[in-house]
């Protein structure tokens, strides 16, 4: 059996426990930081609060793109790195990694909404070291796997800054089922913590108060009718 390298097995120990690191990182991080007020001038703090909110909405987007246009087996949620085929058509034309790409833009432009240096630090940080690794193990499994087919494919595609004009839509239809019923806690997530950063600087009001009351409503009835017509097609 070959000796896998040590940035392989990391990577592989940090894609196992994904889903789970972060999560005390960020409590701890709200808990001990506030959101401050950009360079301590109110219109430059909108200014980067909406540059923010707008780079999270474009990770979003990407989300969306790649899970919409998604072949089965391809990418999951699992706790081990196990695909079936290489993809090479749609997001994956613009970088190798792009659901990668597409959670650090969220969490870069939430980091810049909350505007505090270790907040930021920690987050881009975090990050960037995450995948650094869990991409070394999956260009190491891809390798092994698929053989030049993968190999010829990463020469050809950069692995996280992506090449926009080498975006090519997919032949298969776009599949907007699967978009909603993975990414409806995600678009609650970004949707509403902007206004409770607002909240958290002491600046609530009534139309943030109410702003964040017509979000929920409306995730709930997304919810609703997705459980509905899950129940309707079993």
């Amino acid at each position: 059996m070959e000796k896998q390298n040590w940035t392989v097995i990391v990577g592989n120990i940090l894609f196992k426990y994904r889903s789970y690191f972060f999560v005390p990182i960020l409590l701890f991080l709200i808990i001990f930081t506030r959101p401050q007020i950009s360079f301590d001038s109110k219109i430059t703090d909108v200014f980067f609060d909406i540059f923010g909110f707008i780079l999270a909405l474009l990770g979003f987007y990407i989300r969306v793109i790649v899970i919409g246009y998604k072949r089965p087996g391809t990418s999951g949620r699992g706790t081990n790195i196990d695909v079936k085929e290489v993809v090479t058509d749609g997001m994956y034309q613009v970088c190798r990694n792009p659901l990668y790409l597409a959670n650090f833009l969220m969490w870069l432009g939430l980091a810049i909404m909350w505007w505090e240096i270790y907040f930021f630090a920690v987050v881009v940080g975090f990050f960037a070291v995450e995948y650094f690794f869990i991409i070394k193990a999956e260009e190491s499994y891809l390798s092994n796997k698929f053989g030049s087919a993968y190999n010829d494919y990463k020469k050809s595609v950069p692995a996280f800054f992506p090449r926009i004009k080498n975006f090519r839509k997919p032949d298969r239809p776009f599949n907007w089922n699967k978009v909603f019923k993975n990414e409806t806690n995600l678009l609650l997530f970004i949707l509403v913590l902007p206004p409770l950063i607002y909240i958290y600087q002491n600046k609530a009001n009534m139309f943030l108060i109410l702003l964040e009351v017509i979000v929920l409503i409306i995730w709930f009835v997304i919810k609703y009718n997705l459980h509905y017509r899950e129940k309707i097609i079993k």
